[in-house]
């Protein structure tokens, strides 16, 4: 695990948040990073026919977090780097100690990045 702490004014956002909604999130995507617009058209529509099935709009919700979520650790480009290097060390960590300092830091660095979101 790097040293390097988590700073959100290190980099700025490559495109403003947008509202959390199915259109803007999969605006957000597409010019974040298009190879992933199928993904998130195939899971908009699972969740989309779950919702319509069961009556309820909580499979919507659940999708709109993840992909906020998504969009918020993508559009700064310090913040998906430092991402990727927490995943990456907690593919590689030896112990569990290691493990868990990589899933606290995680935790945290996505807190931040999401605690202003106006989440469903």
């Amino acid at each position: 695990m790097s040293d390097q702490q988590f700073n959100s004014s290190a980099a700025e956002p490559v495109i403003p948040r947008p509202p959390v909604t199915v259109v803007a999130l999969r605006a957000a995507v597409e010019r974040l990073d298009p190879g992933q617009t199928a993904k998130f058209d195939k899971e908009s529509a699972e969740f989309e026919a779950e919702s319509t099935a069961s009556g309820s709009d909580a499979p919507v919700s659940t999708f709109l977090r993840k992909w906020a979520v998504w969009v918020e650790r993508t559009r700064v480009p310090a913040t998906a780097a430092r991402v990727r290097e927490l995943e990456a060390a907690m593919g590689s960590a030896k112990t569990d100690d290691e493990a868990r300092a990589v899933a606290v830091e995680m935790s945290e660095l996505l807190h931040k990045v999401t605690a202003d979101l106006a989440l469903p």
